[in-house]
């Protein structure tokens, strides 16, 4: 349905948004003639003749090329430009190549129709193998679109040993960082070459003087008791024939960098950081050469580098006093350094399990665009304040000039501002994300390389001269991820707030979905991405991030007996011994079936299938009789509940008003039904059952104990809240009774009439409260919800200024002050949540079966908005909805694009189908 359109004040129209370079959607229209409605062809010479042509091509869910790829038979998938006709075919070529394999090429012609990951049409890759690819229409003359994939290495063809430096290391914080470098022979013309690349540890690597790539913190972070991961490089163009020099720059990261809060602990998996390099090259002459690090040939040589100290959250000191020109160039001579620094010594094996060595699964941290300081301000000490205009994780690239030698230059970074205009520390404890430079006399740029800091604000103290925007680059880092979603309205004030919802999610998708990218944490919290992974899956492709992290789930599931709070788990705190709680271990479910409903990919769920299958095992034992989950824990804190809820205190987020065994129940009853589908899904006839029975039993229980009064004089459950009302219905709790489902909507609606439009639900029940009013028919009020600004609401954070999604509601409170709380973030993408209401209620686009196959076209039209647009990028293609309410306010104007092998259903237009292609359609304001 399209309701009756609402008066707002919230009218101004604007076809912009606030971050033009991310969170652009168009207006335009798709250039090219239509046929009937359908973009695609023209008509010549008195027939219709095919501008069909195939626009992309992917290698499993990697977009662009991609080397060392786990998969030796990786699925195809690509994208049509028009719209194929029935019987077209496509033919899909390759030209193979090996370091020890001879080129071949291939054909093979497929149906059209089938152009989401399909099964390689040949044979399999062998190790190391390289294949060309291009998919093109046959009959075309257009371009054909190509792809480069390349196969991992085989486990037992590798044959590189992890190396580090042989002195002792005592300490256990702000250790010097060492260099590791060799020089080999390259006796011919390199034809081909490939670096493989893994750490214990992060690694920088460097080839005769140049850096490798453009990754950084690599290997990135994984449970390392269990997998680190590989990086494959094409490095050809980098050697030369004759003598070559390798290096590399090690970095404590998270293998023995401190990690987490209440002091955190070094030392996690290990207290001795190494690189592990194979280097495989053939020459024209067809000669094929390999070179292993090692500690046994004394080639490999270490010695303490500038990088006197570095640590992801405090920050890094450089001292160029301690560079050594030329030491990752050929014929750098070791023995010029004098004394203990600077020496190079043969290095020592780090022993590690050479099968636990796994190709890389998601893609790197690389820098994603750069922010301009908005002001640069200089203070009466000399130090300078800078203003990105941006919260998120980025690092500074300064130009250090005009120094003297042994002048120190330092960075410090915050969120936002204390009251008296300096910059906020206190909300980071321990990670004050403090980088320092130490002159030697020579010009040169300079950005920390194991670091990542969450900032806004920075201060450069001892800089000489004018510091001006052209002597700093501000880079953007995140991992690499394809976007595929986008929003813009006629609101400024809901477009910046879909901004900071995908500013906080690239913020905190750094190797892996963490909670924040500033303070003393960055962990991957479960709770987190179980609330925000819709929102994440429509907004960039996450399935490699997402996947890989699940792997990581499983083995700590293992370890710890149950599903741990975050992962990778480290014991701290009071969160050292894990129990099982709900929503936080309630993600393994939740994130798996979102990806799911977003690419349709089967393979994720089987993945994932033993992860589920004992988080619902475990949690159905400590069930009551009744299918109440109200079982008492060892664990300090109990369950979470509706974790900061507005109005438990600053220091006590549990306390929030909705009771935890309701919160708890509600969403393992979630879980359940989420299983069963995935059962079906997966053809597990009998855990379907199972679960679906369960979740029946559950349901009964959860009403019979939580449902207080349901007469004529109203509903009312044991917790009156808007978090009770809005799990039961989103949940499908009360389904099968419509009556009970309408007085819990109304009873929602109630209160948000009497909270004045104030949210009132925290983790647990803001994702739900939107879609629970608009499923209950109660637009006014979704709207009066979203667009309040007062405090506590979503839109407070964009009036306050906000440029990123808060952990808190009041992070800043209302005079500008900061929350006394000590766990205060200014960038957590949890309560960003609600941008998926935007994509579904306002613009109207929402998936109605796994992969986009159908999906709804449902706009709810009001607050004051006149138009509105969102678009995704399904497994098809681009999906998008644009509606404009037309002068005379009587009708909407909907267009609508369904991507070739999709239907667009239209519930306003009594569920008329829509094929692919571009629609026009008019929708009457009731």
């Amino acid at each position: 349905m399209v309701p009756n359109k609402e008066n707002s004040t919230m009218n101004s129209h604007n076809d912009e948004v606030v971050d033009t370079k991310n969170d652009y959607l168009s207006g335009e229209r798709v250039s090219g003639a239509q046929v009937n409605g359908v973009r695609g062809a023209h008509y010549c010479g008195g027939e219709y003749v095919s501008d069909v042509r195939v626009s992309a091509v992917r290698v499993e869910h990697y977009s662009g090329d991609v080397l060392g790829i786990a998969h030796t038979s990786p699925r195809l998938s690509w994208d049509y430009e028009g719209i194929p006709t029935q019987g077209d075919r496509v033919l899909v070529s390759v030209v193979r190549e090996g370091v020890e394999v001879a080129r071949t090429q291939d054909s093979v012609e497929l149906p059209a129709q089938s152009h989401v990951l399909v099964d390689w049409p040949f044979d399999p890759l062998a190790p190391r193998e390289e294949a060309r690819l291009s998919v093109q229409l046959v009959g075309s003359d257009a371009q054909p679109a190509a792809v480069r994939v390349e196969s991992s290495m085989a486990a037992w063809e590798l044959n590189a040993d992890f190396v580090g430096p042989a002195w002792s290391e005592p300490e256990t914080d702000h250790r010097h960082l060492p260099l590791v470098r060799t020089e080999i022979n390259v006796s011919g013309k390199p034809v081909r070459a490939r670096l493989y690349l893994s750490a214990l540890g992060l690694v920088e690597a460097h080839i005769n003087g140049h850096t490798v790539g453009e990754d950084v913190l690599n290997p990135g972070w994984t449970v390392y008791r269990d997998r680190v991961e590989q990086w494959a490089y094409d490095v050809t163009d980098m050697l030369h024939e004759g003598t070559n020099a390798l290096g590399f720059l090690l970095g404590d990261g998270w293998w023995r960098g401190r990690l987490g809060f209440d002091g955190g602990i070094p030392n996690v998996y290990g207290d001795r950081i190494g690189v592990q390099a194979q280097l495989e090259v053939r020459l024209d002459n067809g000669q094929v050469l390999k070179f292993y690090s090692n500690a046994w040939d004394e080639t490999w040589h270490a010695a303490r580098g500038p990088i006197v100290r570095s640590d992801l959250y405090e920050g890094e000191t450089y001292d160029a006093r301690l560079e050594q020109k030329g030491w990752d160039e050929p014929g750098f001579d070791e023995t010029t350094t004098q004394g203990t620094i600077g020496q190079w010594d043969p290095v020592a094996e780090v022993v590690y399990d050479q099968y636990k060595v796994k190709p890389a699964s998601k893609e790197a941290v690389r820098a994603q665009g750069e922010n301009r300081p908005v002001s640069i301000s200089k203070q009466a000490d000399g130090t300078y304040l800078l203003d990105f205009g941006q919260n998120c994780s980025q690092l500074i690239n300064l130009h250090m000039k005009g120094l003297k030698t042994g002048d120190v230059v330092e960075l410090r970074h915050a969120e936002v501002l204390d009251s008296d205009g300096s910059l906020a520390t206190r909300t980071l404890r321990r990670g004050q994300q403090h980088n320092t430079y130490i002159s030697n006399g020579q010009d040169a740029w300079w950005q920390p390389r194991f670091v990542m800091h969450g900032f806004r604000y920075a201060t450069i103290s001892g800089y000489p001269g004018e510091l001006t925007a052209d002597n700093l680059v501000c880079s953007v880092y995140h991992t690499t991820m394809r976007r595929t979603g986008w929003f813009n309205s006629s609101n400024t004030l809901l477009n910046r707030l879909h901004s900071n919802a995908l500013w906080s999610m690239k913020s905190n998708f750094v190797s892996l979905p963490t909670d924040c990218p500033q303070r003393d944490e960055r962990m991957g919290w479960t709770g987190d991405i179980d609330l925000f992974a819709p929102t994440a899956s429509y907004l960039y492709d996450v399935h490699n991030i997402l996947g890989s992290w699940l792997t990581d789930v499983r083995s700590e599931q293992l370890n710890c007996g149950t599903v741990p709070f975050f992962v990778p788990f480290v014991p701290l705190g009071v969160w050292a011994k894990p129990e099982a709680i709900a929503i936080w271990g309630d993600a393994v479910v939740a994130v798996p079936w979102a990806i799911y409903m977003d690419d349709g990919d089967t393979q994720l769920l089987e993945q994932s299938w033993d992860l589920i299958h004992d988080w619902i095992a475990e949690v159905e034992g400590y069930l009551s009789p009744d299918g109440v989950w109200d079982r008492k824990l060892r664990y300090p804190l109990g369950q979470l509940g509706d974790w900061l809820d507005p109005s438990a205190p600053p220091e006590d987020p549990t306390q929030a008003i909705t009771q935890k065994e309701l919160v708890a129940t509600a969403f393992f009853a979630r879980s359940c039904k989420q299983a069963s589908y995935i059962a079906a899904a997966l053809g597990k006839g009998e855990e379907e059952e199972h679960y679906a029975s369960l979740y029946e039993r559950i349901r009964t229980g959860y009403i019979a104990r939580f449902v207080q009064r349901n007469d004529h004089t109203g509903l009312r459950m044991t917790s009156d809240t808007q978090c009770a009302y809005a799990l039961s219905i989103a949940f499908g709790l009360f389904e099968g009774s419509e009556r009970l489902v309408a007085a819990a909507g109304e009873r929602l609606a109630n209160l948000v009439r009497e909270s004045g439009g104030k949210v009132s639900t925290g983790f647990a029940g803001t994702p739900y409260v939107l879609p629970a009013l608009s499923a209950t028919g109660h637009i006014q009020e979704a709207y009066s919800l979203l667009l309040s600004t007062q405090c506590p609401s979503w839109l407070y954070q964009v009036a306050m200024g906000a440029t990123t999604t808060w952990e808190r509601w009041d992070s800043l409170l209302p005079d500008g002050s900061i929350n006394p709380g000590g766990m205060t973030s200014f960038n957590h993408y949890a309560l960003g949540s609600v941008a998926q209401w935007l994509h579904t209620g306002i613009g109207g686009l929402e998936s109605l079966e796994p992969g986009w196959k159908r999906f709804a076209v449902n706009p709810f039209v009001g607050g004051g908005l006149d138009h509105a647009s969102t678009a995704h990028i399904t497994p098809f293609g681009q999906a998008r909805v644009d509606w404009k309410i037309n002068d005379d306010g009587s009708a909407v104007d909907v267009h609508v694009e369904v991507p070739y092998g999709s239907t667009a259903v239209v519930p306003a237009l009594d569920g008329k189908e829509l094929t692919a292609g571009e629609h026009n359609i008019k929708i009457k304001l009731s």
